[in-house]
């Protein structure tokens, strides 16, 4: 295990059986009463959670973070690319960092699915957790549907060919990524030294080193997901469910189907917001995170008051809160 320091961030490089090396990166004193896990989504890095960190570090906890298996600065492996492997991957990341002691759990996207699964493969986990806060996560598999309308259907046209070509010309679409800038999203790249040294990617460069058909792999396996609504109905009132109204990646219908399976979570639609909820909306995300847990709720209710003639399940977006961190980490 490599150890040492990134950003003011301990970063650590954790082996796992497959030969993958998990980047995580640490905030705040290992003897806080309760640690965040931070889990981000498909093609972006832990760089996502960047503005977090001073506002849940002022709340006493310590903060925990990670590339997930194949993005930014974790490699690969040798084992499946899918959902169960991601949760596992995440239940050793929490044995070897944070082994005791209560947690809070906040995943966005594909991040939440990570976290769904991690509650149904490792139940032992759950009387540990204080706080599950999944943002925009659907209510089966993703989708390159998005909605109705001329707009949907074009992004949906465009989704579609992308798909189809990851899947049937992954070495061609590879051939390509290499010869595109390294600003790009989809560049791909040699992997980054070992060494601790090494400088944190951007948050939107997250498949710098991941091969197209490993994009496509992942992809399949999280268009073809079913979740049993059990293990998370378990949690009760400490699930909280987050979408913003303007996603056009994970609809806000998708997340209110979740919602209606888990009869004591709690629901926020945020008005104004899209799949960038975590970037735009840090404050409003982090204080969901620290928020005491409080008594059930009906399901697609949120425990959040609301103003007069606005339906509590609407919560308006306060001003966007990601600030230049998190500008910068894009």
């Amino acid at each position: 295990m490599t150890i040492g320091t990134l950003n003011n961030s301990k970063f650590v490089r954790i082996p796992l059986p497959d030969n993958a090396r998990l980047a995580v990166y640490a905030d705040g004193p290992e003897q806080a009463p309760v640690t965040a896990v931070l889990v981000h989504g498909l093609s972006v890095t832990a760089a996502l959670w960047r503005s977090h960190i001073p506002l849940l570090l002022r709340q006493g906890m310590r903060v925990v973070r990670y590339d997930q298996r194949a993005h930014g600065h974790s490699t690969r492996g040798t084992a499946a690319l899918n959902l169960d492997q991601l949760a596992d991957d995440l239940a050793h990341i929490l044995r070897t960092t944070a082994p005791r002691g209560p947690v809070v759990l906040a995943g966005h996207s594909m991040g939440a699915m990570t976290l769904m699964r991690l509650v149904a493969r490792h139940p032992e986990l759950a009387p540990r957790i204080r706080k599950l806060v999944l943002i925009s996560p659907p209510h089966a598999g993703v989708s390159t549907r998005t909605g109705t309308g001329p707009l949907n259907t074009v992004l949906t046209f465009g989704r579609d060919l992308l798909a189809s070509a990851c899947t049937h010309a992954p070495q061609l679409l590879d051939t390509v990524r290499r010869h595109l800038p390294a600003t790009s999203r989809w560049a791909l790249r040699s992997p980054a030294p070992t060494g601790s040294g090494v400088r944190p990617l951007p948050c939107r460069q997250g498949l710098h080193t991941m091969r197209t058909r490993d994009i496509a792999a992942l992809w399949h396996d999280l268009a073809d997901q079913q979740h049993d609504p059990c293990p998370l109905q378990q949690l009760g009132s400490r699930v909280h469910l987050l979408a913003g109204s303007l996603d056009t990646h994970i609809p806000p219908e998708q997340t209110r189907r979740l919602a209606a399976s888990l009869p004591h979570a709690r629901l926020e639609i945020v008005q104004g917001a899209t799949h960038a909820l975590p970037l735009r909306h840090t404050q409003l995300v982090t204080d969901r995170l620290t928020r005491c847990t409080a008594g059930p709720t009906p399901a697609g209710r949120s425990a959040a008051p609301a103003a007069p003639g606005i339906a509590a399940d609407a919560v308006p977006a306060p001003a966007a809160s990601a600030g230049p961190a998190a500008a910068r980490s894009r």
